[in-house]
């Protein structure tokens, strides 16, 4: 047997060929695969430029504002536009996508063939142009229970949809209005004045009271974590690429900072060795419930009020404690150390203490604005909450050496 040294050659990952126009070994030493992406690149293109026009990320936007004046003077003109103008716009729509398409695919077959470098970027570019067509709902958070809050908003405001229709609004100018905010909302002004008009702690109490959703309604930094169901910060985008506005680590009060990142309490801290650290946490949920005439105490919360089941230090939105299959623990992303988790407790139980030993249900009861805690049901009392506790043990591994501050 030879002693040459053999060196194997490993396919990279997608992620690394839509990113990169330089690999291309291994396309080049597949002839099926460099095939089949030069049949399909005729139709990437056409699929490319559709998000282009949609997201506004060509370099002259001339196409957009020719779509968005066609599109208003064909809705807003319609009676009179078809019986003349409607024919001809039609035949005139038809022969250039037809031209279009045939244009393409004649350059395609009997042009240049196009180079893998050029159909790797076509590809990058419908990947990342299809993120940020995507990118608004990304931030929406649809769980259960947000899609519930979103439920019972969207059928308060079908009323007031109506009146606004058939009183201020036509259906034409309603058609109107929605499919130019849907064409206009990626451009770059429509980005800029959704972000001026949410700047507005008005305008956000408006969309929490609608909507639901967890969203931070608070004038500054300070009040964030003292209302129920406010938003939660994210560590994956920053606020240059989205319409949310994020707290940076630099304006969060220091005293502040792990309540907001921890959904969870620390209660013991043992070094294990200069590269392990061990800590016992306690996960805290609340239990919501409200009652209701005719039905009692339900667990039917008001879109604007904390969730069912929500965290004690953040009023977030939290799992149901007698559904294990559905908690899921913290996952801290972009971060150098290792996080295990074991549970240390076999099942959540009830904290006895939150409400002072009264009843071993644990109920804690409040008036219609979860005030005045008292701890036995009455006439006046609407809403109660206890507490499920649970501990877990947490170990913390990293390669340098482990500081206890």
């Amino acid at each position: 047997m030879s002693d040459e040294v053999v060196f194997a050659l490993f396919e990279p990952s997608e992620a690394k060929l839509l990113t990169s126009t330089s690999q291309t070994k291994l396309l080049v030493e597949n002839p099926i695969l460099a095939s089949a992406l030069s049949n399909i690149f005729p139709y990437l293109l056409f699929f490319d430029y559709f998000l282009e026009v949609i997201t506004w990320t060509n370099g002259d936007p001339y196409q957009n504002c020719l779509l968005v004046v066609s599109y208003s003077v064909l809705v807003l003109y319609w009676q009179t536009l078809k019986y003349w103008i409607v024919p001809m716009l039609m035949s005139l729509v038809f022969s250039s996508v037809v031209w279009t398409t045939n244009s393409v695919m004649q350059d395609a077959k009997y042009g240049e063939r196009p180079t893998l470098d050029e159909v790797l970027l076509t590809l990058h570019n419908i990947t990342v142009r299809f993120e940020l067509f995507l990118r608004p709902a990304k931030h929406l958070q649809l769980t259960r229970q947000n899609s519930y809050k979103m439920l019972i908003g969207v059928l308060l405001a079908t009323p007031l949809q109506l009146v606004l229709t058939n009183t201020i609004l036509s259906p034409r100018r309603y058609l109107w209005v929605m499919g130019l905010f849907f064409l206009t909302f990626h451009s770059p002004w429509s980005f800029a004045i959704r972000r001026l008009i949410w700047r507005s702690v008005y305008v956000r109490r408006v969309a929490y009271y609608l909507t639901g959703l967890d969203i931070r309604t608070a004038r500054n930094d300070d009040l964030l974590c003292k209302r129920a169901g406010h938003s939660t910060i994210s560590r994956t985008h920053s606020a240059a690429t989205t319409d949310i506005e994020e707290l940076t680590e630099s304006r969060v009060p220091a005293s502040d900072k792990v309540k907001m990142v921890n959904n969870f309490t620390i209660l013991r801290k043992v070094i294990m060795s200069p590269t392990q650290l061990r800590q016992t946490v306690r996960f805290d949920i609340l239990e919501n419930e409200r009652r209701w005439i005719g039905l009692g105490w339900s667990k039917l919360l008001l879109p604007s009020e904390r969730a069912s089941f929500c965290y004690e230090s953040l009023m977030m939105s939290a799992p149901d404690p007698w559904l294990e299959t559905e908690f899921r623990f913290p996952v801290f992303e972009n971060d150098l150390y290792t996080y295990l988790w074991q549970w240390m407790d076999d099942k959540w139980s009830i904290d006895q203490e939150f409400n002072r030993s009264r009843y071993k249900s644990g109920w804690v009861y409040y008036d219609t604005n979860w005030k005045r805690p008292a701890y036995q049901d009455g006439f006046s009392r609407y809403t109660r909450t206890r507490k499920w506790t649970r501990r877990a043990i947490l170990l913390i591994d990293k390669q340098a050496e482990v500081l206890d501050g």
